[in-house]
């Protein structure tokens, strides 16, 4: 029994550390398109989302979902911002995703020089990156986008707020194994696509930490003993 009750307590020890995420919404001008510090979005429901607003600038000492500043900080550029008129209802509501969803980064038009933004001090040794996308024209697909020199392109039929509230594989895409800045580009329109881009997160992949190593240390000495 007390080996029992030593593992459960060495497997929460192991457990104990937890992900942050620094979180960015690229807002369009306007009411309903800022996310509240205590308001959740996205995939994983973090908090403390940093809003940006116009087509392009540079926001720096970003904050995690803790609240905690970091010396994080994002540079962007885009020909232009657009929304969804169809998340209006819920964004006014307080709903995050609806929030998250309302503005975004626009291509602009055919031919034009297209968007990117790059982070620079970024926290996390490791960290996995996801990008949410949004349109006001639904059907067809998102063009790749280029993350750290790698193109990822979104699976399915993309749709808009009212058809798509949550997110999953259609309109956002997850990007795992990153370190160092993270640099994406590759907002340019082919034909009547858009490639918006309405936020994006950066969670950490913590490491291990010294107190769940010590766990994990003590358990293999519990063992080692019993046999």
């Amino acid at each position: 029994m007390k080996l029992k009750y030593t593992l459960l307590a060495l497997a929460a020890m192991t457990g104990a550390a937890s992900a942050a995420a620094i979180s960015v919404n690229f807002a369009d001008t306007g009411d309903n398109r800022e996310i509240a510090p205590a308001t959740s979005a996205g995939i994983g429901n973090f908090t403390n989302w940093n809003n940006t607003v116009g087509v392009s600038g540079t926001a720096g000492s970003l904050i995690d979902s803790d609240g905690a500043t970091t010396m994080a900080s994002v540079t962007w550029s885009a020909p232009g911002t657009w929304n969804d008129s169809e998340a209006e209802a819920d964004a006014s509501a307080g709903v995050g995703n609806a929030q998250l969803m309302r503005g975004y980064l626009d291509d602009g038009n055919a031919g034009a020089a297209g968007a990117d933004w790059t982070v620079t001090g970024i926290p996390y040794t490791n960290y996995t990156a996801i990008l949410y996308l949004a349109t006001d024209t639904a059907g067809g697909s998102y063009r790749e986008f280029n993350v750290n020199g790698t193109n990822y392109s979104t699976t399915g039929t993309k749709q808009r707020y009212g058809t798509q509230p949550n997110w999953d594989a259609t309109n956002s895409i997850t990007v795992t194994g990153l370190s160092g800045d993270l640099v994406v580009d590759g907002l340019n329109r082919d034909g009547a696509i858009r490639g918006s881009v309405a936020g994006f997160q950066i969670v950490e992949v913590p490491e291990p930490s010294s107190t769940a190593l010590l766990g994990l240390g003590g358990l293999a000495l519990i063992l080692r003993r019993r046999k």
